[in-house]
């Protein structure tokens, strides 16, 4: 198979990176300064989710009523995205073990990467940057495009169609959450589960993800999985 015929979609939280403390005071600063409230989402199970999923479930567990939430929804989010770029030189990101790497050599091999996560775009590439990473991804699709997981994977099939010309049918979805198992599957694609999140191989497995991987340090592992599809 052709390299260039493969595409790879990829989480960033739990998969390519650790460590977002400064992410999560950007919702607690948000939050409060637009609806008063003073959150702790830490008591959330957020993983995976959109950053306007995990917003819109904080506040409705405040109380707020449909009204109450989109008067300020979108004020919210942006301020969000100023905050986190503002502040992302104080964050604790780091990049995983083989991540590295394993980019470099993909692109190398020149295999089409793009990503698929619930932060906002502009938290995406700062985030990515913190660590060096931002140069190896030029599309995806992100919280800021949709809610819906499953629709942020259908965005970043479009742009990677109608911005690189991708016409493969080889595309491979690598996330560290079921959530990311399922958007995925809801478009017929490839995924690889890595257990570097919360979540188990064997909850992974169970998920239904095609391929589990304990983390992304042994890249000829990776290879020899999406050569032989």
């Amino acid at each position: 198979m052709e390299q260039n015929e493969i595409l790879i979609l990829f989480d960033i939280d739990g998969t390519l990176v650790s460590g977002a403390r400064c992410h999560y005071q950007a919702f607690v600063n948000a939050v409060k300064k637009f609806y008063h409230m003073e959150e702790d989402i830490s008591g959330i199970n957020y993983a995976g989710k959109t950053d306007p999923q995990i917003l819109m479930e904080v506040l409705q567990l405040g109380g707020f009523n449909e009204e109450e939430i989109e008067k300020n929804f979108q004020n919210c989010l942006d301020y969000m995205a100023k905050y986190y770029l503002k502040n992302v030189y104080n964050e604790n990101t780091r990049s995983l073990d083989g991540v590295n790497e394993l980019l470099r050599e993909l692109q190398k091999k020149g295999v089409l990467l793009g990503l698929v996560t619930g932060n906002l775009e502009t938290i995406a590439y700062a985030k990515l940057g913190k660590v060096g990473l931002d140069g190896y991804f030029s599309f995806g699709g992100f919280g800021s495009d949709h809610h819906d997981r499953s629709y942020l994977v259908k965005k970043a099939l479009n742009r990677a169609q109608t911005s690189f010309g991708y016409k493969g049918k080889h595309i491979f979805v690598i996330g560290d959450t079921p959530r990311d198992v399922k958007a995925a599957k809801a478009s017929n694609l490839i995924t690889i589960g890595v257990a570097t999140g919360k979540y188990s191989q064997e909850e992974l497995k169970n998920c239904g993800a095609d391929y589990v991987l304990e983390n992304l340090k042994n890249k000829d592992e990776i290879l020899e999985i999406i050569n032989k599809v």
